[in-house]
């Protein structure tokens, strides 16, 4: 895994992270939950603020702040109990033709299989940039191709409920109005 951002402990952090090969892995409820428990673990454990977030059938967006760490320590520790996690599912769930695939696309030959491409990681350096990626993350489920739900506050795994209706999301956030 590669993580492609120079650390700053003062900045939040755009993150993409995309399953190989676009497959629709999280839109299988067994492991959306493990990406929605390892944030929920992260948060609660002081690793990281969580901003803002949205979990697609194949990707995710967050906005975050490491606590204590550097990115590419908190986005190893995601990556690495993520993938692991959904490997032992695939596996307890006999999905032979997503392990076979995930293992013809592995990146690193030390390992026997892949489930995240590079995530990717940038700096948010200005209240701007960070208004369009908190933009962009909760408008990516009515986003041409997704058509996901119509009311973007409606899509449940996801942060804009939060901000737009000032509703519970499925994961905890940190409000991110309190630091501007």
């Amino acid at each position: 895994m590669t993580f492609h951002s120079l650390h700053d402990s003062e900045h939040l952090y755009f993150l993409t992270a995309s399953i190989i090969g676009w497959k629709d892995v999280l839109s299988i409820p067994i492991y959306r939950k493990i990406v929605l428990d390892s944030l929920v673990w992260l948060r609660k454990e002081k690793r990281m603020y969580l901003y803002a977030f949205v979990i697609m059938p194949n990707h995710l967006h967050l906005i975050l702040k490491p606590i204590n760490k550097s990115i590419g320590q908190l986005l190893q520790e995601f990556g690495s109990f993520t993938a692991h996690t959904i490997l032992k599912e695939l596996r307890k769930e006999k999905r032979m033709k997503l392990l076979s695939f995930f293992h013809e696309q592995r990146r690193d030959p030390r390992h026997q299989h892949s489930i995240w491409q590079d995530i990717q990681a940038k700096n948010i350096f200005s209240q701007k940039v960070l208004e369009q990626k908190m933009e962009y993350i909760h408008q990516n489920p009515l986003r041409k191709g997704w058509n996901l739900v119509k009311n973007r506050a409606d899509y449940p795994y996801s942060s804009a409920c939060f901000y737009d209706n000032d509703e519970n999301p499925i994961i905890e956030v940190d409000d991110v109005r309190n630091i501007l």
